[in-house]
């Protein structure tokens, strides 16, 4: 199975590289490019298994975005070796100015939040060089003991 780490434009624009600005403290502005990109991984135990679809985004600066800029083509691969990682939290992603807050995990089937220890579960998918790092996913047993479990 191909696992590479694969650009994807965005699906509104057609862009491979959304835009943003930022500014610092001291007023001193940069640029910044937001990149999504898709990895097929396996899924499930040695018995049963599928394949999902991660995706995740990578932030880079101007200077790091005109390095990879050669490779910027929809359906391109990533050009650094690295994979997709789940890692599962119960801290939620809040923007710097408190405005937005990442949702939680959803059951697809019930619609209702997963929750973890009696609290909502949040799933973060990052991009990562170092190709041993474990997905983390938090799981609550039949027992209602709670493990992290980690694939």
């Amino acid at each position: 199975m191909n696992t590479d780490v694969i650009i994807v434009a965005n699906p509104n624009s057609g862009n491979v590289v959304t835009e943003r600005m930022i500014t610092d403290k001291d007023g001193n502005a940069s640029r910044l490019g937001v990149i999504q990109v898709q990895q097929k991984a396996l899924t499930g135990t040695s018995i049963v298994g599928g394949v999902s679809k991660r995706t995740a985004f990578i932030t880079l600066n101007e200077e790091a975005l005109e390095f990879v800029d050669d490779y910027l083509v929809d359906g391109g691969v990533w050009p650094q070796e690295g994979r997709l990682a789940i890692e599962e939290t119960l801290k939620p992603w809040v923007s710097k100015d408190g405005k937005k807050r990442q949702d939680p995990k959803i059951n697809p089937s019930t619609q209702e939040v997963i929750t973890y220890q009696g609290k909502p579960v949040y799933r973060n998918t990052f991009f990562t060089t170092d190709l041993n790092v474990k997905d983390i996913f938090l799981k609550e047993s039949k027992s209602q003991a709670t493990d992290a479990v980690t694939e």
